[in-house]
């Protein structure tokens, strides 16, 4: 019997883990240094350097990213796997800061030309809003192990 595949499976494959990984590095890239793609295969937790090795050949030949001026580096298409991501993340974070201004601005309202509880009550349920949607857009990235995360630090 064949395994059930859905989205969410899709974006925890180690596959789309190591595109994200690329991704997220400043830049959307990392130096090409010796020793840089076995720090990568360790810290995804690849359980062979073989399936790396093959979902790295997929991304190279799928140009979803390329080897260019010392760096590897992900391609337009490439960033287009996380477009949707990037999008709901700058959104989301548009919504907090309107809300918070317009809980300031409450309190700036000296005048009592708009109802006060009116205008904060509205930047609360943006703020609520975008939080909500923040934390629902988490479930649509890669979980990066640990090491992944540290080493990401580190490229930085």
């Amino acid at each position: 019997m064949s395994k059930v595949r859905g989205i969410n499976a899709d974006i925890q494959a180690p596959r789309t883990k190591l595109l994200y990984l690329i991704y997220s590095a400043p830049h959307s890239r990392v130096n090409a240094i010796p020793g840089v793609k076995s720090q990568i295969c360790s810290a995804l937790g690849y359980k062979s350097d073989g399936h790396f090795h093959h979902d790295w050949n997929y991304l190279i030949s799928s140009g979803m990213i390329e080897e260019k001026n010392g760096y590897f580096a992900v391609t337009e298409d490439g960033k287009k796997e996380f477009a949707l991501h990037s999008t709901a993340s700058r959104s989301n974070s548009v919504m907090v800061i309107i809300g918070s201004a317009l809980i300031l601005f409450t309190f700036l309202l000296q005048w009592k030309i708009v109802p006060v509880e009116g205008v904060a009550a509205f930047g609360f349920a943006l703020i609520f809003l975008g939080s909500l949607f923040s934390m629902l857009n988490r479930r649509n990235t890669p979980d990066l192990p640990f090491k992944a995360r540290v080493l990401l630090k580190k490229l930085r």
